[in-house]
């Protein structure tokens, strides 16, 4: 642990961050980790009343922790929450884009609504956040951007057409940022997430899809953030870990006819469970 909060304290000592859904699971655990170490916080949530909690949580031994509401599906709160920041905060050292939802439904079934609500605050979210600040850590020269994506960005999950759609949009528009940053002085993360024992995950668990996820590996919060910190401090651009996420990057690069055989044979027996076929 003494090696890690090293490591932490040699790459982001004195840093500030912003991080949004920063009020509860990973995004409080991230903060948690950061927060001995960052020169201030700024945190963002839709739920203002966890967000109090962390908020008040870590201010009590960390510096210049702000907290704001707002709702990362509109572009108006978006950009409410961003006007007459702290100079510190404007651009950050470290912005972090950690805030996602999902609702998991099978693809002819889920409404166009929830569709809509996933890609703005799964992908335009991400989008509006680095338009407003990367343009000032270019003009500073330094800064990173670490953007929480999913191993569903790389590889497709039955049930869900719309998450899924929405991470792969992330995936590959944080790539052509990290080609775009090349010797500006400002870093590109993308996170491969793996599958993580959240509030979501629970209801997975007691609901349609508790097949499905009942196989899947998980890990807590705090586990992820420690790996995926580590990795980011270390320069890592591309940030993976987990048994499921590596096993099935490493068939889709030796064998991806294979990989999509198995994924469709998983498929066809969660279908017959269903009695879709």
């Amino acid at each position: 642990m003494k090696r890690y909060e090293k490591k932490l304290g040699k790459a982001f000592a004195g840093k500030t961050f912003i991080i949004t859904g920063a009020a509860k699971g990973l995004g409080a655990a991230m903060a948690r980790h950061l927060a001995p170490h960052w020169g201030g916080g700024l945190l963002l949530d839709i739920d203002e009343a966890a967000l109090e909690a962390i908020g008040g949580e870590l201010a009590a031994r960390s510096p210049n922790v702000v907290t704001r509401t707002v709702d990362l599906s509109s572009e108006e709160s978006m950009a409410q929450a961003f006007t007459d920041l702290p100079p510190e905060f404007d651009p950050p050292d470290v912005l972090i884009n950690n805030a996602g939802i999902t609702f998991m439904k099978m693809a002819e079934q889920q409404p166009l609504a929830e569709y809509h609500k996933m890609m703005n605050v799964n992908y335009f979210a991400v989008v509006a956040a680095v338009n407003r600040f990367l343009p000032g850590m270019m003009e500073r020269r330094t800064g990173r951007v670490l953007t929480i994506a999913s191993g569903s960005g790389v590889l497709a999950n039955y049930g869900g057409a719309g998450y899924c759609a929405s991470k792969f949009a992330v995936v590959g528009y944080m790539e052509v940022l990290r080609q775009e940053l090349a010797g500006t002085g400002v870093k590109a993360h993308c996170v491969l997430l793996p599958t993580v024992m959240t509030d979501f995950h629970r209801g997975l668990l007691a609901g349609e899809f508790a097949d499905m996820a009942k196989n899947l590996p998980t890990i807590t919060p705090e586990e992820a953030a420690r790996k995926l910190l580590l990795q980011a401090a270390s320069g890592r651009e591309i940030i993976s870990f987990g048994p499921s996420v590596e096993a099935g990057m490493l068939l889709n690069r030796l064998s991806p006819g294979l990989l999509r055989t198995a994924m469709s044979l998983n498929g066809y027996m969660l279908n017959r469970r269903r009695h879709r076929v």
